[in-house]
């Protein structure tokens, strides 16, 4: 009788257990122009101990895609929207509006969960609505597209450090500043609180910079190899924070890049391209994701996932409900992730001037100027071989459906993000 008694007492109690269970501390890592091949996973040649550890531990994704240059890549992250439905397209100038306070993102939406959010390193979303207006408790670094590494100033010499909307002074390698940030909100936080971290860093964009122990250590190979080796130095403290705090086997850790890497710095062979365009090599990027017990170790996945299919992903990974009324473009891919198989997912766009079209292993290009290319990256990673005239009814097929989706895409206004916020303006540039 007492042992049914008990058995009784773990049926009934079981759900209320584990709806009562922890929520994952959640940890974005974001590299800055850093190549597909740019990770020692891929090119032995890269110094990354740490990312290649991260992988090792978790999954690497062998088809993330951002998007050609950074504000629109930060803009799906945050809002699991097509950018080219906020007017972004191009990068943010200064002056420009960004993404509004109105905007529903994920900190803000995480934070209404009861998450403590912060954002540390790049914002590049607009100046007149900074990251603490859009769900970020805490902001701690720099607004504009690029910061000199050691001075903290933009392209034009001005400072560009803060935080919390206060600018600051200090010295520092900024990798360096942005991880011992990381860490340092890792041990003061608030342990009532699951919380949302997200650093930005700069590196490894351009103009590079690295602390003169590296410079020296990559004097045959380059500074490029050095700025890698001290942005996977900066990865490694916070991972070794979390792992001190005994935090690592409850935090989700996702690592990316906002786009490819630029044609004079980093790599991106064998596929085609460069940042600034949508060829393989200008949107997917490396990326990694690791939560032990939850993630398969060592999988290598050939899932297609989108940037602003992250938004729904982490939700779907913290057991929260997503808002009926929030109308997204992402799609949640948790299954394919914590299953650790490819699973069949609607065809989706990466809408940047030029369209491009994902349905499975198929990419189907359309330029501003109306001209179509097709490609199977199953066979054709590298995008060398055109099938467009020669796969005629693959083209149609393919055709409709982009032109399906884009329909109720803003048109492209040959510009960035304007200054009354949706329309586009003429700002161009390639941060």
């Amino acid at each position: 009788m007492r042992l049914l008694l008990s058995l009784l007492t773990v049926l009934v109690c079981a759900p209320e257990a584990a709806a009562q269970a922890p929520k994952p501390n959640i940890v974005v890592l974001i590299a800055d122009d850093m190549g597909w091949n740019d990770v020692g996973t891929r090119n032995p040649k890269m110094v990354t101990p740490n990312l290649v550890k991260l992988a090792k531990d978790g999954a690497e994704l062998q088809r993330f895609y951002g998007y050609p240059v950074c504000s629109p890549a930060r803009a799906g992250l945050l809002t699991g929207v097509l950018p080219r439905r906020l007017g972004l397209v191009n990068i943010i100038m200064p002056g420009q509006a960004g993404i509004t306070k109105a905007t529903p993102t994920l900190p803000s939406k995480l934070k209404a969960a009861g998450y403590a959010t912060s954002l540390i390193g790049k914002w590049h979303l607009g100046n007149q609505n900074p990251a603490t207006t859009v769900g970020f408790d805490h902001f701690y670094g720099f607004m504009g597209g690029e910061v000199d590494y050691l001075k903290h100033t933009d392209m034009r010499g001005k400072p560009d450090w803060q935080r919390d909307g206060k600018q600051i002074e200090e010295s520092g390698y900024t990798t360096y500043l942005f991880a011992d940030e990381a860490s340092k909100q890792i041990r003061n936080r608030d342990k009532a609180k699951p919380f949302y971290l997200q650093v930005a860093f700069n590196a490894p964009h351009v103009d590079l910079a690295a602390p003169e122990d590296l410079v020296v250590k990559h004097k045959s190979d380059g500074l490029y190899g050095a700025v890698v080796e001290g942005l996977d130095i900066g990865i490694g403290r916070i991972l070794t924070t979390l792992d001190e705090q005994g935090l690592g086997d409850n935090t989700l850790v996702i690592f990316i890049s906002d786009n490819g890497a630029p044609r004079r710095t980093g790599s991106n062979m064998p596929l085609r391209g460069y940042k600034s365009s949508v060829d393989e090599g200008g949107i997917r990027t490396p990326g990694i994701v690791r939560w032990p017990k939850h993630i398969p170790a060592g999988l290598k996945l050939e899932q297609p996932i989108a940037v602003i299919d992250l938004f729904p992903t982490v939700f779907a990974a913290a057991n929260l409900p997503m808002p009926a009324d929030l109308k997204i473009d992402g799609v949640n891919q948790w299954p394919a992730i914590v299953g650790g198989k490819p699973l069949a997912r609607p065809p989706f766009l990466v809408a940047s001037a030029d369209l491009a079209l994902f349905d499975g292993d198929w990419k189907l290009v359309e330029t501003t100027a109306g001209q179509r290319s097709l490609y199977d990256l199953k066979t054709d990673i590298g995008e060398a071989k055109d099938l467009l005239k020669t796969l005629p009814e693959q083209a149609a097929k393919l055709g409709v459906v982009l032109d399906m989706l884009k329909k109720d895409l803003p048109a492209y206004a040959g510009g960035g993000i304007g200054k009354g916020g949706a329309k586009g303006g003429k700002g161009k540039g390639k941060k």
